[in-house]
């Protein structure tokens, strides 16, 4: 089910099994965006206000019901993907800078801040006096939330843009050296690892249901562990490209999981596919209240759906959606790559206000530069000839409008890189 638009398999006689995905690098696009006035995370709502940071240096206070600003804090550079957490009075929040801010949220003054070695792109996370958060750096930290005195890091072998989950006094995340992690949460002592063959980039909380951590891998999979010993349970494959960049939501009794491809799927707990909804454009991980599913697209557009996957309605904006959006009465919030703070009321659909930040939308590299399609089949297998200079091929997409636009149907770029005649090389050939 779900919106079909460009161009479909049958179009053109180009087997899909003729092609392979890779994974060239790691996913390094969050790591490139540039400075400007886009907002790219999480808003947060806290007693009244709505919190926002962005790419123009400025974390935002906002009033909630009109979008008047209450103050701004500036750093020495741009907030991208780590969402502002409130606790006790207090927002913390990492940036480009390499800093952890601890802000009043009364009045946004500086409490304190802690400086690691590279950006910090993972939501942090607050518990029990306590501020976990991952850095660029390779290191999770524990900091005192009041202090922000450091208690304890712990050293992985790659990036970690992930938000750790704290649970029963373990905390887990993911890394870029492809391992989901569990450390005893008050020594930072490992637990165990578990390895997967993808980088881990998960924007928000990892799910923990009755004993189960489900999280997501760039290797395209879906796993639930048992969460004392991360033992594997089951897995769940989601695509052949592109990777998954959240954990999965679970509401009544039913897990919804989207990919990088345009896919959100509505599993069973132990892994079955109920039914799943395509817009082939990256999606944002959903928020789900009242029984609507809410999530941004890159395709530009808010949807709505209901919980059989049926789109009730689309809030158009002028930007890529990426991050999660956030419900607080009438009304849900959320951010866009057109440098705006939208409020938009649930039942109208009609908006509220919104809030620009300053500055013209920020660079955003393709979706999919990390991967590369190539020639699997040989010449008579397929009959297709390959064009003059035509050595590797991304994956669908065709970049327009500055960078604020891409077509991401895989089947585009294959038609435009084979003709219907003659033959083409394997890649020992090439």
């Amino acid at each position: 089910m779900g919106d079909e638009e460009g161009f479909g398999l049958d179009d053109f006689s180009v087997e899909m099994e003729d092609f392979e995905y890779k994974q060239m690098k790691k996913f390094d696009r969050i790591f490139k965006i540039g400075e400007g006035g886009s907002f790219i995370q999480k808003p947060c709502i806290h007693d009244g206000r709505v919190f926002v940071a962005c790419m123009d240096r400025n974390i935002y206070c906002l009033d909630a019901e009109t979008g008047s600003l209450v103050w701004k804090f500036t750093a020495d550079n741009g907030f991208a993907c780590a969402s502002p957490v409130a606790d006790g009075g207090t927002i913390y929040i990492g940036g480009y800078d390499y800093n952890l801010y601890a802000l009043r949220a009364s009045d946004g003054a500086l409490l304190w801040k802690f400086h690691t070695q590279n950006s910090i792109l993972g939501t942090a996370t607050v518990c029990d006096g306590k501020v976990y958060f991952g850095s660029n750096d390779y290191n999770l930290y524990c900091l005192d939330a009041k202090t922000g005195r450091l208690i304890w890091k712990f050293r992985t072998m790659g990036e970690i843009p992930c938000r750790p989950t704290v649970h029963r006094g373990m905390v887990f995340f993911g890394c870029y050296d492809h391992f989901l992690y569990c450390l005893d949460a008050g020594t930072g002592k490992l637990v165990w690892r578990f390895e997967t063959q993808g980088d881990i980039f998960n924007e928000d909380d990892l799910l923990i249901h009755n004993g189960i951590i489900y999280f997501p891998s760039f290797d395209n999979i879906l796993r639930a562990l048992n969460i004392e010993t991360g033992k594997l349970l089951w897995r769940f494959k989601t695509g052949s490209y592109g990777g998954m960049h959240s954990s999965p939501v679970l509401y009544k009794k039913v897990l919804y999981q989207v990919n990088r491809e345009g896919v959100i799927y509505a599993l069973t707990l132990d892994g079955r596919e109920l039914w799943n909804f395509r817009i082939n454009h990256a999606m944002a991980l959903p928020t789900i209240h009242e029984d609507r599913i809410y999530f941004g697209t890159e395709e530009q557009n808010l949807y709505c759906l209901d919980l059989s996957g049926r789109v009730l309605w689309k809030f158009p904006t002028q930007g890529i959606m990426w991050w999660r959006t956030v419900v607080s009465g009438n009304n849900i919030y959320f951010t866009s790559f057109d440098c705006n703070l939208y409020c938009v009321n649930m039942h109208t659909h009609a908006l509220v206000w919104k809030f620009r930040g300053q500055g013209a939308p920020s660079y955003m590299p393709p979706p999919f530069d990390s991967f590369e399609l190539t020639v699997k089949k040989s010449v008579e297998e397929s009959g297709l000839e390959e064009k003059e200079g035509s050595k590797r091929y991304d994956i669908g997409i065709k970049e327009e409008d500055g960078g604020r636009f891409y077509k991401s149907r895989i089947t585009y770029q294959v038609s435009t890189q084979y003709r219907e005649k003659g033959k083409y090389q394997t890649e020992e050939e090439i």
